[in-house]
C-alpha cells in the first residue's frame, strides 16, 4: 500500500484511449497502470477469459463460429487443448448458457500448466497486493524427486542458494553429492561471470559454458539439462547463459521459500479479484462482443464488484484518481493492423483476410499495445509496418515450444505423492508433476482424491499424435514413478491440452537481438510480452509483468500527462562477490570432480562384473 499516493496521482491532463490487444499478464499489468491515470483502456480477448497462459477455463474448449458459441466435438473433451488444426476463431472456456447438465470434465478447472511464483516477482507482488489476493499463495520450501522405478522414496531440496540448506541439498540424494556439489558450482560461476562478458553469454549455450568448466561432469551437465527443460521447455545446448544467468543471479538473492504456490486455480485467486478491483478503478466498465453473454465468472464478478459501490479504502482512492473507463472485448484472433498518416490501427478482418470497415477495433487517435504471443505478433507485421518499425519484422526469428499439461483425478489419494511441484527424474518426455488436492482450499468439496497436472515438457515427439495416444503413453510413464491402477482414474475427467499455439517463448542463445522492445518506431504502437527485451530477461511472469509496464509508460511518456510509472529491478548479489565466492570454491570442485570419476569407474566395474546386479 506504501505505494499509493504515487501510483494514483490524477493526471495533470486528460489522457488519450488505449487498445491493448491481449488480456494476459502483460496486458492486465499495463491496463492497472494506466487506469490508475485517468486511460480509457479497451483490452481485446480473443479467450472468454483472462490470463492468457495463466489463465484457466473449465470444461473442453468451444468453437466460436460466426459469433455464436457451440461445444466442441465429441472426442475433442479428452483433450480440451489446440490442436494444430484449430480455426483461428476459438475462444476457449466460454461455457453456453443453455448447457443444464454440466459433466464432471466441465466443472473442472484446466491451466496451462502449474505455475510458480518467485520471491523476486516485486512487479508481480506488487499488483496483486492491490488486487488483494495475496492471500491466496502459500510458500513452499521444497521442489521433489522421484526415481524411476522407486515410488515410496521422495528425494526434496530446500530453498536453493540458501546457505542454511546447502548441506541438506547435497546429501538430498538427487545424485552423488560430488556431482550435485559441481551442479551447484557452475551455476555460481555463471552468477559471478562480469557484466563485460554479457554479450558473451548470450552468444553461449548453458551447455557450452558449463562443459567449459574444468571441473565438468556429464551427471552434473544432465542435471542442468534436466533443469532447463522442465522450466523452460528448452535443452541446455539451445539456452542462453546470459539469460538463465538472470533467473539463477535475481534467485540467489531471496532464495526462501523456494517459491509460492497458488491455493486455487488462477482464475478464482488472480484474475477474478483482479478484474473487478481494474473495475472499480474505472468510471465505467463494459464487456462487448459475441461472446460476452457467456463470458467466464471472472467478467461477472468485476461487473457485480463495480455494480455493488462498497469499495474497500485503496479502491476509493483510486477511483477517485481515475477518470477513465474500461472495456472488455471478446474478438477472434482474426485482426490485422494498417497504417494511415504514419499511424497504425487495428482492424477486425473476415477470416478469409477482408477489412470489416465497421469494426474498427481503435481509432487513429487512440494508443496500440500488443501484448499477444510472438508467433501473432508475426502475423501482424505487413511490410507496410515494418518498413516504419524493421525490429517487429526480426520477431519471426523467436523460436517457441508447447509444454503438455495432462490433467488427471483419482477417486482416492495415491500413496506417496508429495506436497508442491515433483520432477520424475529420468523420465520420457521430461515429466514433472503438482498435486493440486494437497495445495487448493477447496477439493475437500470434489471428493478429496488426488489431482494432479502434469507437464510434460519435452513434447516435441508427441505434439502431432492422437490424443488419446498421447494420454496412454503418459499414463504408462506415470506408472514408473506412482502407485496406482487405471481403475483408480476418473477418466471421465481426464483433460489433455496439447498446448500448441499458446506455446513458451525460448530463450534461445543469440535471441536477445532479435527480441522487440518496448517502442516501436511507430509512434502510437508498443509491445508487451515476457519475450521482450526487459531487465529480467528470462521468460517468466514477472517478465510479462515488467514488459507491460514498461509499454505503459512509454505510452504515457509519449502522452505527456500523468505520473511516472514505478518499475521495480530485482535485487543481485554483487557479480564481484558471486565471482569470489566461485573461486573460493573451485580447488573443491576439482577435487569433487577427482570423486565423481572415481565413483564412475566402480559403478562401470562392478556393472561389468555383476550385470544383473
Amino acid at each position: 500500500m506504501a505505494t499509493l499516493p504515487s501510483e494514483s496521482r490524477p493526471a495533470a491532463s486528460a489522457p488519450p484511449g488505449v487498445v491493448i490487444a491481449g488480456g494476459g499478464v502483460a496486458g492486465l499489468a499495463a491496463a492497472h497502470r494506466l487506469l490508475q491515470r485517468g486511460f480509457d483502456v479497451t483490452i481485446l480477448e480473443a479467450n472468454a477469459f483472462l490470463g492468457g497462459k495463466l489463465g484457466a477455463f473449465q470444461g473442453p474448449e468451444l468453437l466460436a463460429e460466426g459469433g455464436k458459441v457451440v461445444r466442441a466435438p465429441d472426442g475433442a473433451g479428452v483433450g480440451g487443448g489446440s490442436g494444430r488444426d484449430a480455426p483461428v476463431g476459438m475462444a476457449r472456456g466460454a461455457v453456453p448458457e443453455a448447457a443444464s447438465a454440466r459433466s464432471p470434465r466441465d466443472i473442472d478447472w484446466h491451466e496451462h500448466c502449474y505455475h510458480m511464483y518467485l520471491n523476486w516477482y516485486h512487479n508481480f507482488w506488487a499488483l496483486m497486493q492491490e488486487a488483494g489476493t495475496l492471500g491466496n499463495f502459500t510458500p513452499v520450501p521444497n521442489i521433489n524427486y522421484l526415481q524411476r522405478d522407486d515410488p515410496t522414496r521422495c528425494r526434496q531440496v530446500l530453498n536453493i542458494g540458501s546457505p542454511w540448506t546447502a548441506l541438506h541439498n547435497l546429501r538430498a540424494g538427487i545424485g552423488s553429492a560430488a556431482n550435485t556439489f559441481l551442479y551447484f558450482q557452475s551455476m555460481a560461476d555463471l552468477i559471478g561471470t562480469p557484466a563485460s562478458r554479457e554479450e558473451m553469454l548470450e552468444q553461449t549455450s548453458v551447455l557450452a559454458f558449463v562443459t567449459d568448466r574444468p571441473y565438468s561432469t556429464a551427471a552434473a551437465r544432465s542435471n542442468i539439462d534436466r533443469t532447463l527443460a522442465e522450466a523452460f521447455a528448452s535443452p541446455s545446448y539451445m539456452s542462453s547463459s546470459r539469460s538463465y544467468k538472470s533467473l539463477l543471479k535475481y534467485g540467489a538473492r531471496l532464495p526462501e521459500p523456494s517459491m509460492w504456490l497458488l491455493q486455487d486455480n488462477t482464475e478464482s485467486a488472480i484474475f477474478t479479484p483482479w478484474l473487478a478491483a481494474l473495475a472499480r478503478m474505472a468510471a465505467e466498465f463494459h464487456i462487448q462482443g459475441p461472446a460476452a453473454a457467456v463470458a467466464r465468472p471472472a467478467f461477472q464478478a468485476a461487473l457485480a464488484a463495480h455494480a455493488a459501490s462498497r469499495p474497500g479504502p485503496y479502491q476509493v482512492a483510486a477511483q477517485v484518481a481515475a477518470s477513465g473507463r474500461l472495456t472488455i472485448r471478446l474478438v477472434t484472433r482474426v485482426f490485422g493492423l494498417v497504417l494511415r498518416d504514419g499511424l497504425v490501427e487495428a482492424l477486425e478482418l473476415a477470416e478469409d483476410g477482408a477489412d470489416k470497415s465497421n469494426n474498427n477495433l481503435a481509432l487513429k487517435d487512440h494508443n496500440l499495445i500488443l501484448a499477444i504471443p510472438p508467433g501473432q505478433l508475426a502475423r501482424l507485421v505487413t511490410p507496410a509496418v515494418a518498413a516504419l518499425a524493421p525490429p517487429l519484422a526480426e520477431v519471426r526469428r523467436l523460436r517457441c515450444e508447447p509444454m503438455i499439461s495432462l490433467d488427471l483425478y483419482f477417486r482416492k489419494p495415491l500413496p506417496h505423492v508429495p506436497r508442491g511441484i515433483t520432477s520424475l527424474l529420468d523420465s520420457r518426455y521430461k515429466l514433472s508433476l503438482l498435486d493440486n488436492a494437497q495445495i487448493w482450499r477447496d477439493v475437500n468439496a470434489r471428493g478429496g482424491g488426488t489431482m494432479l497436472n502434469v507437464i510434460a515438457s519435452d513434447a516435441t515427439t508427441l505434439v502431432d499424435w492422437p490424443v488419446e495416444d498421447i494420454v496412454r503413453l503418459l499414463l504408462a510413464e506415470l506408472k514408473h514413478y506412482l502407485i496406482f491402477e487405471d481403475a483408480d482414474l476418473e477418466a471421465s475427467r481426464t483433460n489433455l491440452q496439447t498446448n500448441v499455439g499458446e506455446e513458451l517463448f525460448v530463450n534461445e542463445v543469440g535471441s536477445w537481438q532479435w527480441r522487440p522492445t518496448a517502442t516501436t518506431g511507430i509512434a502510437n504502437l508498443f509491445i508487451a510480452g515476457d519475450f521482450c527485451q526487459t531487465p529480467i530477461d528470462v521468460v517468466t511472469i514477472e517478465g510479462a509483468v515488467t514488459s507491460g509496464l514498461m509499454a505503459a509508460e512509454a505510452l504515457r511518456r509519449r502522452s505527456r500527462c500523468a505520473s511516472p510509472i514505478r518499475i521495480v529491478e530485482p535485487d543481485a548479489y554483487p557479480v564481484s562477490v558471486m565471482a569470489a565466492y566461485a573461486a573460493a570454491l573451485r580447488p573443491l570442485a576439482m577435487a569433487a570432480k577427482g570423486v565423481s570419476m572415481a565413483e564412475g569407474a566402480i559403478q562401470r566395474g562392478f556393472a561389468g562384473w555383476f550385470p544383473n546386479g
